[in-house]
């Protein structure tokens, strides 16, 4: 488990972080969501311990993460992906992960096993030997990741992994990280992808404003979306039992009417929403259509969930 308790974090007299909280469970993959970007890149890259807050800590298994014991090793269990890859062009890609390896105090005894388990896992091997900047564009995410895992850590926090992927390489990469999720890792992401990636993940945090204002199972985030996404409600005739019966139920809020239209919020769940057509059906609504707008849970959860 890791916590982020009360993170502030400020950078050219804005508050990028505003006392952040969040705590996220072990062996998730959760996206980080909502319109944020620098705050979801901020938080990671506090993970990473690449930037350092103002004020809060990072707890990892209970244990802060910034220790004053040299020999802690708790940072040896979290790999960090920049959205912005630094490579060193005139190196060669081992020699570029041996230089990796050694920042991670990985056992030299173990350097080529690692190296030849990373390359098989995000299908580099054909680039063994090959100098940094002879490795086509479209490889340089999974070049990056590489580099990420190698000294095999619990935790992954990754900004944009799928940055200048088409198709077939965002497919490569979820395949590579579910087999990564699959051996026990922790992964947590910021892409631009969301919502595409809504089956992906298993958790979701939504972060506006540089907090978390929402965070959970990605079902249960989901449901919560839903409850504040509006019901449109086409009524052909009935109107004035409909709106009755709307009024009597205490789950339904901010009930408008546009000609033969109603639109309201409901809070319940399928039963309760069941119940209700059932109910505005025997109060005499003759309804010709009954639907939720489409569900956008950055677009929902951005001005808060009041």
């Amino acid at each position: 488990m890791i916590e982020f308790q009360n993170i502030t974090v400020k950078e050219n007299d804005r508050t990028v972080l505003n006392d952040f909280s969040l705590v996220i469970p072990d062996r998730v993959i959760m996206g980080l969501v909502g319109s944020d970007d620098a705050a979801k890149s901020c938080l990671l890259a506090v993970a990473g311990g690449v930037k350092h807050p103002d004020e809060g800590r990072v707890f990892l298994d209970e244990e802060p993460l910034e220790s004053e014991d040299k020999n802690s090793d708790l940072y040896e269990q979290i790999g960090y992906m920049p959205g912005h890859y630094g490579f060193y062009d005139l190196l060669r890609l081992e020699e570029y992960f041996e230089f990796f390896l050694s920042l991670y105090r990985v056992n030299p005894r173990y350097w080529e096993k690692r190296t030849e388990a990373v390359l098989k896992l995000t299908d580099m091997e054909e680039y063994s030997g090959a100098y940094i900047n002879e490795i086509p564009a479209d490889r340089l995410p999974f070049l990056c990741l590489g580099k990420t895992i190698l000294h095999d850590p619990e935790w992954l926090f990754l900004d944009d992994p799928f940055l200048g992927l088409n198709v077939s390489g965002r497919n490569q990469m979820i395949s590579i990280l579910l087999q990564l999720q699959e051996q026990g890792k922790s992964i947590v992401i910021h892409s631009q992808l969301f919502p595409e990636l809504l089956d992906f993940y298993t958790d979701v945090t939504v972060i506006e404003e540089g907090r978390s204002i929402a965070s959970g199972l990605i079902q249960d985030v989901y449901e919560i979306a839903m409850k504040q996404s509006p019901v449109r409600m086409h009524v052909i005739a009935g109107m004035d039992g409909a709106l009755a019966v709307l009024k009597q139920n205490s789950l339904v809020e901010r009930v408008t009417v546009s000609d033969m239209d109603v639109i309201f919020r409901f809070n319940g769940g399928a039963r309760e929403e069941a119940e209700l057509l059932a109910d505005l059906v025997e109060g005499g609504a003759l309804i010709q259509n009954y639907m939720r707008n489409h569900v956008n849970i950055e677009q929902i959860f951005k001005g808060g969930l009041g």
